[in-house]
């Protein structure tokens, strides 16, 4: 998995390289750099299974690894000479249960630098680094809390205007749970000022 999200970042950077020089050179009326600020709403699904819960109702509620919501702000800097933005943003993720009785539930920051190459009617590609520290289950006595490790993984996307989808590859390990694959896709939006 980390080989073919390694072969997508590169040919997405190859690709968006190749066609700089020339789009540069054709767009003469670009302003100048601008630093703004970011505001980043997201909501990921996947990854693998990190608890379950039962209700007495007979149904049952996983928590995968990846999943949750994230709220994020940042700054970005738009490139005088070039269609490229380079954003840098910080956010809490956090997904729950439906339990009605206990707080059972995942969280953790996330720290993002991407990348943002702008293509032809308000399309767009990204891709770069993030970080996810303070990850920890919170089990409310019902299960074990489990604090992992942070980790380093890397995200690509692509959209137009302020909305698009993104897949992050990451992975979580702890001495309970051993390795566990947090990797996701998500809805992405986005606003820059």
């Amino acid at each position: 998995m980390t080989t073919r999200v390694t072969l997508i970042t590169l040919l997405i950077a190859t690709t968006a390289a190749g066609t700089l020089p020339a789009r540069a050179a054709t767009d003469s009326s670009r302003p100048q750099g601008h630093l703004g600020a970011v505001l980043e709403l997201d909501g990921d699904f996947g990854g693998d299974d990190i608890a379950r819960v039962f209700y007495t109702n007979g149904t049952t509620q996983t928590i995968k690894a990846g999943q949750g919501i994230t709220g994020a702000v940042g700054l970005h800097y738009q490139l005088a000479t070039l269609p490229l933005d380079v954003a840098v943003t910080a956010g809490y993720k956090y997904v729950t249960t439906r339990a009605s009785n206990a707080n059972i539930y995942l969280d953790r920051i996330e720290i993002k630098a991407v990348g943002t190459y702008e293509l032809p009617n308000h399309c767009w590609v990204d891709a770069g680094p993030v970080w996810h520290a303070g990850t920890r289950l919170h089990g409310a006595g019902y299960l074990p809390n489990i604090s992992f490790d942070d980790a380093i993984g890397a995200t690509v996307g692509f959209g137009w205007r302020w909305i698009g989808i993104a897949y992050t590859n990451i992975h979580y390990s702890s001495p309970l749970t051993g390795n566990v694959d947090a990797s996701n896709v998500g809805v992405t939006l986005a606003w820059k000022f």
